[in-house]
């Protein structure tokens, strides 16, 4: 059965799901099941079953196709080949290292942060030793618009967040933000579908991760000399993304929108620590909304 990233994954979902909309619709079902269905019960839990596998593969479908219509770098034979046989901690691993690399040749403490990332981030464990053939196998394709976008076809909203996320906790590892990692993260955030105001949010919520010393699920953080001086509100602020001049019903506003659009939803390709974390975002932006409202 093909995977999740795949076209004729979601193909294959929304034609199941429009056939069962369309056996209910014509009354088939009782038919088909042979069972006896008076009052319609039957058919219409099929329908809405149907309903929902062709609605839920629309965005993916027209997020894959899309993506790729758009690839400004068009990938030979052997990248296709190496990219259709990896599996999802693999295709983030190249996506991480890519951002790591993005200021020139990746520093130990930055490769120290993408393995930890996918050795640690996953329900099914990836082994050393299965890193280290990938770290000595480097993907052939420097496109990273094109990686994300197909990596992030397989993934809900949610957890498109969380791995955009972790590209820019890697790329705050050395402590020095430069233009080009600006730049990097601007390529992955465009290949994973995220809107500019979304992405600068992420953006604002990785860091508060960052300075809070939990960036890559454990305790410690950059050396204080690293530390940016805080201001309360002016970080708050910037959490939830508003000027510095917000009203108390601009805060308001934007702090509803938010619980909407970040409540935490389970992460079923990116495991627990993923859930942990879009949770973890979610308090930050109460939190933050807290500090303007006391």
């Amino acid at each position: 059965m093909p995977d999740r990233s795949s076209l004729e994954y979601w193909i294959g979902r929304f034609l199941l799901g429009l056939a069962l909309l369309v056996a209910a619709g014509l009354g088939l079902v009782p038919r088909l099941l042979r069972i006896p269905d008076a009052i319609g019960f039957t058919t219409l839990i099929v329908g809405a079953f149907g309903f929902h596998f062709a609605f839920s593969a629309v965005t993916p479908l027209v997020r894959m196709l899309t993506r790729n219509a758009r690839m400004r770098v068009q990938w030979n034979e052997a990248a296709h080949d190496a990219f259709a046989r990896a599996s999802l901690p693999r295709r983030i691993y190249y996506l991480l290292a890519s951002v790591a690399a993005a200021d020139g040749t990746m520093s130990a403490a930055e490769r120290d942060a993408v393995r930890h990332f996918v050795l640690k981030r996953f329900a099914d464990p990836v082994a050393d030793s299965e890193l280290r053939t990938w770290e000595a196998q480097p993907f052939p394709v420097a496109d990273r618009k094109g990686l994300a976008a197909r990596i992030g076809a397989s993934l809900d909203d949610t957890e498109l967040d969380s791995l955009f996320c972790w590209c820019c906790l890697v790329a705050f590892t050395d402590g020095n933000f430069a233009a080009n990692e600006h730049q990097a993260l601007h390529e992955v955030a465009t290949g994973l579908g995220i809107a500019g105001p979304r992405a600068r949010m992420l953006f604002h919520l990785a860091r508060a991760q960052f300075l809070r010393g939990d960036h890559r699920g454990k305790q410690g953080g950059p050396h204080p000399s690293q530390r940016q001086p805080a201001d309360s509100r002016a970080d708050a602020l910037a959490v939830l993304d508003l000027p510095l001049d917000a009203t108390a019903e601009q805060i308001r506003k934007r702090h509803r929108e938010l619980v909407r659009k970040f409540h935490p939803d389970a992460q079923t390709q990116l495991g627990p620590i993923a859930q942990q974390e879009a949770t973890e975002r979610f308090t930050t932006i109460q939190r933050a909304y807290e500090t303007l409202t006391a």
